[in-house]
């Protein structure tokens, strides 16, 4: 299996950048709860340093839960800056998805003590941070960066999904993580929307909630 390194990295460091940001986003499909995203910034001029550890770190929907844990643990001990920010189901019905994800990272690099000089992100975004930026299409599985960034912003969204559990526990908060299970679409029927579900994603927008 193909796992992501520091090559996209390391060719970057080569023209000149230094402080490099991996950045990825978790909860993008998910009817219900926020969107998290995760930034971590490694020292890549001296990896060797933790290079037995990075073994652990993969794109987040490759590795179990337990694992996960593992390489957060991992990822906080061994990089230089490592943050997520959430953006409400609020926000992203008020707007779109996209506009919540550039919102979110705004704020994320917002609160950081020191400014990258370079993003890479997961996806094909345009956006503009006044950053230099480059999105690479299934980046969390070639950068070890992105995949870094995407195990901390999805441990920590499924722990807030598991307190939505406790509190709205007809939608299998808990397991499903407030993406659209058959379960879960059976559960909006039956029972119609919670507090943090969003409004306008389907099938909820067609139910006129």
């Amino acid at each position: 299996m193909n796992k992501p390194d520091f090559s996209i990295e390391t060719s970057f460091l080569a023209k000149g950048y230094k402080l490099i940001a991996g950045v990825d986003e978790v909860g993008r499909g998910a009817l219900a709860g926020p969107l998290c995203v995760g930034l971590v910034i490694y020292d890549l001029e001296n990896t060797d340093l933790f290079h037995d550890d990075l073994q652990y770190i993969n794109d987040s929907k490759k590795i179990s839960h337990a694992k996960r844990i593992v390489a957060e643990e991992i990822i906080y001990s061994n990089a230089v800056t490592a943050a997520t920010r959430f953006i409400s189901h609020r926000s992203i019905d008020a707007t779109n998805i996209n506009i919540a994800t550039e919102t979110a990272i705004k704020r994320l690099l917002g609160k950081l003590h020191i400014r990258p000089d370079l993003i890479l992100m997961d996806g094909s975004f345009k956006f503009d941070f006044g950053i230099p930026s480059v999105s690479i299409i299934k980046g969390d599985q070639k950068s070890l960066s992105i995949a870094s960034a995407s195990i901390v912003a999805k441990v920590r969204r499924d722990r807030v999904m598991v307190d939505f559990d406790s509190k709205f526990n007809v939608y299998g908060f808990k397991t499903n993580m407030g993406y659209g299970t058959k379960l879960h679409r059976h559960s909006i029927q039956k029972h119609g929307p919670s507090p943090i579900h969003r409004l306008s994603y389907e099938p909820l927008k067609s139910m006129g909630h």
